[in-house]
């Protein structure tokens, strides 16, 4: 394909479909535990503590790794059902481990969850469709800035000098139209790939938690489109949950027809509860003004309707649970409406099936069809300049337990 905006040919490769090929990005993956769980393994990790919330009072004492040893460290993670409050299998965006699912994984794993990110990036060179050139270890990895980069990789490869480095144009989308579709559909399957090799290399993690706690799958961006459509009835047999965040679970530039947007296929249970969060001027997936937007309006390109966000498909295949866009929000919203997105997040993990949350029952919320647009819940972004404004005081979830009158975690396990 010829890429206008970047002046570029490249050669899309076929999907090698051997599953255990794509063992690496579970075996590679970064993982962040809480507090307790480290205090229990402390002398197992050998290591200070080096994961923190954000400051100056979020809650420290996490620890974060990369994995060296899988299999030794996967049945380690599998004996902290007592010390956590589950599991979470955090999906990043096209970029990597990096930016926005680590700031995810310090507020989760701040929470009391065992967070596993799989690294599609740590991709092997000889496979030569995507991949870091060179992965950080543990020691390596800096933490100390809640809203930088802590960047997983001592270098990456640069656009387009692998098939899948890519970064999404309007011009390169347009120029290529029923090949672009093609090649997102690829880029979904080494995504699949690799999710299928973790769940089947990793079953015994996930029967862990799913009988002592509850697993949830959450995907960020390029994640999120992936957690949405991704299905394996041995991972969504055991899941309490999903979280979208940054996807919009519709028809546009990212897949290549309706039904590939559907929510896991359509083949799992609908009483599986999910939660949408979005930005209201995300620049790739937003009703007006954005990729999707763009791509959808053009004589020659695809998709549509563009709403911006999962509730139509949502309501279109019978799942339950809140839809909510940051007023003003961008595609990485955290930077400014952290504190909104940290409530809802863990009102949500708390009592997935509540049929309403506490932070979205605020002044600064609105519900309109079924689709909450709440303001940053902070008079000051949290983050500026890509660092911590510690001058702004952080949220909390504000629900501890399921409330009265909501379906208990035990009937999802049925």
């Amino acid at each position: 394909m010829y890429m206008p905006y970047d002046d570029v040919n490249i050669t899309v490769p076929a999907i090698d479909q051997n599953v255990t090929k794509y063992e690496y990005a579970g075996d590679n993956a970064l993982v962040a535990i809480p507090a307790a769980c480290y205090q229990k393994e402390e002398a197992f990790f050998g290591s200070a503590s080096n994961f923190a919330d954000r400051a100056p009072d979020g809650p420290n004492g996490m620890f974060y790794f990369r994995m060296s040893d899988p299999d030794t460290e996967y049945a380690k993670l599998a004996n902290m059902t007592d010390c956590s409050s589950g599991l979470v299998v955090l999906l990043h965006g096209t970029s990597g481990v990096r930016w926005n699912p680590v700031s995810y994984a310090a507020t989760l794993s701040g929470l009391g969850w065992v967070v596993v990110l799989p690294d599609s990036q740590s991709q092997p060179a000889e496979m030569g469709y995507k991949g870091a050139i060179s992965l950080k270890n543990t020691s390596e990895i800096d933490t100390s800035n809640y809203c930088g980069a802590m960047d997983a990789y001592n270098e990456t490869a640069k656009t387009w000098s692998k098939p899948f480095m890519y970064s999404t144009k309007v011009e390169n989308v347009l120029n290529n139209g029923a090949n672009y579709a093609e090649y997102m559909e690829r880029n979904y399957r080494i995504r699949a790939l690799e999710m299928d090799a973790f769940v089947s290399k990793r079953e015994s993690l996930l029967s862990a938690f799913f009988t002592a706690s509850r697993v949830f799958l959450l995907g960020r961006s390029e994640g999120g489109a992936v957690a949405g459509r991704y299905y394996n009835e041995a991972l969504h047999s055991k899941l309490s949950g999903i979280i979208l965040s940054g996807w919009s679970c519709e028809f546009n530039y990212f897949v290549s027809c309706a039904e590939n947007a559907l929510i896991c296929e359509d083949k799992c249970s609908k009483d599986i509860p999910v939660l949408n969060v979005v930005g209201e001027s995300d620049s790739y997936f937003a009703s007006n003004s954005s990729v999707s937007a763009d791509v959808a309006k053009s004589e020659n390109g695809y998709g549509g309707p563009i709403t911006g966000n999962c509730k139509a498909t949502m309501d279109a295949q019978g799942f339950n649970g809140p839809v909510v866009v940051m007023e003003g929000g961008g595609h990485g919203f955290l930077y400014t409406h952290d504190n909104a997105w940290r409530s809802v997040l863990g009102d949500f993990l708390a009592c997935p099936t509540a049929t309403s949350l506490p932070s979205l029952q605020r002044p600064g919320c609105q519900e309109q069809s079924g689709v909450y647009t709440c303001d940053a819940l902070s008079e000051s972004p949290p983050c500026v300049d890509w660092a911590v404004n510690v001058s702004v005081p952080l949220a909390a979830s504000t629900l501890g337990s399921c409330a009265v009158g909501t379906t208990s975690t035990a009937d999802l396990h049925d």
